[in-house]
């Protein structure tokens, strides 16, 4: 994902590089393992040429497990996350840990509800936040999805190689710095997307938005406060990107 230079902004543009999988294990009926690695690489360039931030990484492991409650429509679902966020990974202390649960209520067949928690030691302390979701196919060719406040996402089909539709998301990382202090990144993203498959299981996607109220805090690790708080710069931003993808 590449974000444009913006005129009000001292730290667009920048690169945002993602990559990560999704393998779901089936236990037995309607249990499952959920394997969900991932590697991210933030590239922030200063548009003022005064304040100059490294290039940070992360690299995820998630690992869920869903469970149905017998006789129910309930399910719970479980994802201790471990990951590396720093300069450097598996360098001294870029070490964190934390989680996901959240129970779901199937109301129908197709149209799920989720509330939840997700909590995560960051390198300024706890992070606990409240989580809101849905997984709801209003019919063949409309489906929303996704767990509030990190993503939710609305999907149009039109025909079995193009989809379009729009997203939220509101990514938010803390990374080790070497200097043993820490960056934090906050950014609220609204986009459209164009998903096309050129093959059954390939698919490319053009996503074009906007990001608002995006923030970059440092700090001292392990202390309260922080040393610095600049506005990041609101604007727009592209994203092209490829998965091979098995639609259930």
């Amino acid at each position: 994902m590449n974000a444009f230079r913006s005129n009000n902004s001292e730290t667009t543009p920048f690169t945002h590089l993602w990559a990560g999988s999704d393998f779901p294990i089936k236990l037995k009926n309607n249990t499952y393992l959920l394997l969900s690695p991932s590697y991210e690489q933030w590239h922030i360039e200063s548009a003022n040429n005064q304040t100059n931030y490294p290039t940070v990484q992360s690299l995820s492991l998630p690992i869920g497990l869903i469970l149905p409650l017998e006789q129910s429509k309930w399910s719970l679902s479980f994802i201790p996350i471990v990951r590396w966020n720093g300069e450097k990974l598996f360098s001294k202390n870029t070490f964190q840990y934390g989680g996901v649960a959240f129970t779901t209520f199937a109301k129908k067949k197709n149209q799920k509800f989720r509330l939840g928690i997700y909590a995560n030691k960051e390198f300024f302390g706890w992070f606990v936040i409240p989580l809101l979701g849905t997984d709801w196919r209003i019919d063949d060719t409309n489906y929303i999805f996704g767990l509030l406040p990190g993503r939710l996402t609305y999907e149009h089909k039109w025909n079995t190689k193009l989809y379009s539709g729009a997203t939220f998301r509101a990514p938010m990382n803390s990374y080790r710095l070497s200097n043993d202090k820490y960056i934090r990144l906050d950014d609220n993203q609204i986009s459209v997307y164009l998903d096309y498959y050129p093959a059954k299981h390939l698919c490319i996607t053009l996503e074009p938005g906007f990001g608002a109220f995006r923030k970059i805090r440092t700090g001292i690790a392990n202390y309260s406060g922080y040393t610095s708080e600049i506005d990041w710069g609101d604007g727009p931003f592209i994203k092209l990107s490829a998965a091979y993808r098995i639609r259930l």
